[in-house]
């Protein structure tokens, strides 16, 4: 091969690296970019102090918030209110270090859908036991709802709800869900009920109710984690599967990518195994530097049958010549062997 050959198929190879390698480029910046500006765009907001997360249990397998476990109290008589929905978060909570009926208390005071100053006759708190982690500054999107903001309606059976013992309950009021409340039977979960606010002529009132009064009484997560749980569900729908080469792609981009690989590969198999014309020659070549003469390219170098044929009779016509000199040789000994002459005219 010559130089200039070989400086051309050189070239052609690193040309079509680089255009491969630009092209996985391009694909990663396609796949990748609109991700990473949509996470970019999600930090706009306003920042809120001293917030705490109720972190949800199990984001994949439940499709809907449930209690957190964690409980509110009515710092008056230490009954429990409610339990806090899973995902929320809670503001503005502190610990508080005090004295109740003459002993020593800790707790938490925090603000929960602005009822921290508006829940008549309740001081609502929670008990220290909880071990709440306060995060110094989240920040949030401006519309973005740190507490469920769920509207509830009766179901419209003719069955008469009481909200207290004087106001029959009905789809006049506000209804808003607050967090799941005490269950009043043995073996009633907590999620079978509802605390929930009932807001109508300016006046509110809360209460506990059954979750069959309501239709569609389903509880959703807090915004964030609802995001979380849709991440969960597409990471888990996109593992590669039996021949699944790229997943969570496209056909048409499965397929340009596959395009993409396989023919500049082809091209550079080809470049590096490309065979000749003349392979005997070629190999003739390759073997100059263990033979004592010049390469000609001109010249044909394959053996001749007929030379080798005459350099066989010429081998065979030298061993007949051996064979005769040493028949010749055993006759000489034979005539000095049976001389009749004398002996002493016998000349040596």
């Amino acid at each position: 091969m010559s130089m200039k050959k070989f400086a051309f198929k050189k070239t052609a190879l690193y040309i079509l690296v680089a255009i491969l390698v630009a092209f996985l480029i391009a694909m990663a910046l396609v796949v990748y970019i609109p991700a990473f500006t949509a996470y970019a765009d999600g930090e706009e907001g306003v920042a809120v102090q001293r917030c705490v997360r109720l972190v949800p249990k199990d984001l994949e397998n439940n499709e809907y918030a449930g209690s957190s476990g964690v409980a509110v109290r009515d710092f008056n008589t230490d009954e429990i209110l409610f339990y806090l929905p899973e995902s929320y978060y809670l503001s503005n909570v502190e610990e508080v270090h005090g004295r109740f009926k003459g002993q020593s208390i800790d707790y938490y005071t925090f603000n929960y859908m602005g009822f921290y100053f508006n829940m008549e006759n309740m001081s609502p708190y929670i008990d220290y036991e909880y071990n709440l982690h306060v995060e110094e500054v989240i920040t949030f999107k401006a519309d973005e709802d740190l507490y469920p903001n769920v509207t509830l309606r009766l179901v419209d059976n003719g069955e008469t709800v009481w909200l207290d013992s004087q106001t029959v309950l009905t789809n006049d009021f506000t209804i808003k869900f607050v967090g799941f409340g005490v269950p009043t039977e043995e073996g009633e979960k907590i999620e079978d009920y509802f605390f929930v606010s009932a807001t109508k002529d300016a006046e509110t009132k809360f209460t506990t109710l059954p979750k069959s009064l309501f239709v569609n009484s389903n509880v959703p997560y807090q915004e964030r984690a609802q995001l979380e749980r849709e991440e969960i569900l597409a990471r888990k729908a996109s593992e590669p599967k039996a021949g699944d080469l790229v997943p969570n792609t496209s056909k048409v981009l499965r397929v340009i990518l596959i395009v993409g690989i396989c023919i500049p590969a082809v091209l550079i198999m080809l470049l590096l195994f490309k065979p000749t014309k003349d392979g005997r020659k070629k190999t003739v070549a390759k073997e100059r530097t263990r033979d004592e003469f010049d390469y000609d390219e001109r010249r044909d170098y394959r053996r001749d049958d007929r030379d080798y044929r005459d350099d066989r009779d010429r081998r065979d016509d030298r061993r007949d010549d051996r064979y005769d000199d040493r028949r010749d040789a055993r006759d000489y000994r034979d005539d000095r062997r049976y001389d009749d002459r004398p002996r002493d005219d016998r000349r040596y």
